[in-house]
């Protein structure tokens, strides 16, 4: 039983913005609770301007460890690497006695981590210090280096979303489906973390039917990021924006860049960008994905000669909650930057036709305005230009959150449960 009078030393391993914006809250809750955590920040991040770790830093308790700093000098380049490799993460959980480490989705201990004390466990250490050696440049290698070395002190590992997925469908794109066919989809490695946690039970649903997921290790806790209290501290600690130009009374339109390898039809998305940015009242804004690697996410649409750069404002790196804060629609297929839209009380505009997954919005009447064609999506436009704009109501907001938030329960405390949860793993209890 976890004894609320015992403190304990956290550690978040960090990579990328998505990544602290799902992990972040647990950092919070925990540092609201008295406890100490250890923020541990991977090579090259710019940290002065996040607002989410301005926030855990006004905690006495926060201490930030940046592995790399952002334009570091070269001796401080070295120093980075030898603090992504596993003798330092070792020193690092044994001096701060850490009782819990926290990651982010993604692989799990390879084989052999399970039985260390046999040849095959002697062989996957020693390649994992290799490995850590060798690749002290690569963005994954901390938080690699910091599981091994947790699992080498028997420290519990928790494994926490960077995203949430409101796609219904189990098969985003065409690796996945190629994975799926041949049976080769699996993420049993995952099942060696003391907990997968999901935000969402359809997405548990397919960890386990799909992916060779343990139920008792793939667990599904909500949704901390859109939790209410935190997405209430979230919004209103956002940097300030203002939207370019002189929008004056026009209605302030954001369109979300998808991933455009999930089954995404590019050429009538490109067509519908042409259409909106020519929808008279209307002052359009692009937004690349937050995962988008180089810029590559935007490329069709600045391949096309019929997209005029002059009339769209390019947002591409703000921040999300800023930007949607100053807009009156959101355009997004597939995404759940959704949530924070209708959270936030603007329309989401969804052009179901554009991609091939069934998504919550689709099957939530009301969450959002459901166009099947470019002429609908302009045809919501000017009604909301003339005044007349969509109004989600209270019974298809409260079943979203239900869905996409609670993981398909009633309301409840979402940190609580979090820090509950972490807390008797952290004591040596296992749910």
């Amino acid at each position: 039983m976890y004894d609320s009078q015992a403190r304990v030393n956290y550690l978040i391993v960090f990579r990328t913005s998505p990544d602290v914006d799902h992990m972040a809250p647990l950092a919070w809750k925990l540092l609201e609770e008295g406890e100490t955590v250890h923020g541990v920040m991977s090579a090259g991040y710019d940290v002065a301007g996040d607002h989410r770790l301005a926030l855990l830093r006004r905690h006495t308790r926060f201490r930030l460890h940046e592995l790399r700093p952002s334009g570091a000098s070269r001796a401080n380049r070295i120093a980075g690497r030898a603090r992504a490799t596993l003798p330092y993460a070792l020193w690092m959980l044994r001096r701060h006695r850490v009782r819990l480490v926290a990651v982010e989705w993604g692989y799990g201990l390879p084989a052999g981590y399970d039985r260390l004390r046999t040849p095959a466990g002697a062989a996957v250490v020693l390649r994992s210090l290799g490995a850590s050696l060798l690749r002290g440049d690569a963005p994954q290698q901390p938080r690699a280096s910091f599981i091994y070395a947790a699992r080498l002190l028997q420290i519990p590992v928790v494994c926490l979303p960077h995203g949430l997925s409101v796609k219904l469908d189990p098969i985003p794109n065409e690796e996945v489906a190629a994975l799926v066919a041949s049976g080769e989809l699996d993420f049993s490695n995952r099942n060696r973390f003391a907990a997968y946690v999901l935000n969402t039970e359809h997405h548990r649903r397919i960890h386990l039917d799909l992916a060779r997921g343990d139920p008792d290790v793939m667990q599904t806790w909500g949704s901390l990021r859109w939790a209410p209290d935190w997405f209430e501290l979230n919004r209103r600690h956002a940097p300030p924006f203002q939207w370019p130009g002189d929008a004056g009374d026009r209605v302030r339109v954001v369109f979300m860049v998808p991933k455009w390898r999930n089954r995404v039809d590019a050429p009538a998305t490109v067509e519908l960008v042409r259409r909106i940015q020519a929808v008279e009242g209307v002052s359009m804004a692009v937004m690349g994905h937050p995962r988008s690697a180089g810029g590559a996410d935007s490329d069709p649409l600045r391949a096309d000669s019929g997209i005029d750069w002059q009339r769209i404002h390019d947002l591409t790196g703000l921040d999300s909650v800023s930007v949607i804060r100053e807009a009156d629609v959101v355009v997004d297929v597939g995404s759940s930057i959704g949530l924070e839209v209708v959270l936030q009380g603007k329309v989401l505009l969804n052009p179901a036709y554009l991609h091939e997954i069934e998504t919550l919005f689709d099957t939530i009447s009301g969450a959002a305005v459901i166009a099947n064609c470019a002429d609908e999506v302009v045809a919501y436009l000017q009604s909301h230009v003339a005044g007349e704009p969509h109004v989600v109501s209270g019974a298809a907001r409260e079943e979203l959150l239900r869905e996409a938030v609670y993981g398909s329960h009633e309301p409840y405390d979402i940190p609580a449960l979090y820090y509950e949860r972490v807390s008797e793993l952290a004591a040596g209890g296992r749910r």
